[in-house]
């Protein structure tokens, strides 16, 4: 059986609000706190351990299609699987844009594991 690194009851959260096929969405991304050595008041957060996506009209079927992919989406992470996996499993538009929201939440954590 894998293992899953279940994040921890206390997280940071921050959320992004993107437009996509003119409909308006709210990624939200949790990172657990981590202790730099004995901490000291030093903290630095983790890399994300799960995303939520939320469409503008609650609880419509775009918005639970949303949601439910985010946690899978999660689940894959804490599970193990790289972002990077799940990003590049994923439908594009013909340019190579990501094709759904949850694929632009991908691109993000993607674009942000580069960045480090």
């Amino acid at each position: 059986m894998t293992f899953r690194a279940r994040p921890a009851n206390m997280r940071h959260h921050e959320t992004i609000a993107i437009e996509h096929e003119n409909q308006r969405y709210k990624i939200g991304l949790g990172r657990e706190i981590a202790c730099n050595g004995s901490c000291g008041g030093r903290y630095r957060l983790t890399p994300v351990v799960e995303v939520f996506l939320n469409a503008q009209k609650v609880n419509s079927q775009l918005d639970a299609l949303s949601s439910d992919g985010a946690v899978l989406m999660s689940l894959l992470m804490q599970y193990g699987c790289p972002p990077a996996d799940i990003f590049h499993s994923m439908k594009r538009n013909p340019d190579g844009s990501p094709a759904s929201p949850l694929g632009r939440a991908a691109a993000y954590l993607v674009e942000e594991k580069s960045n480090v």
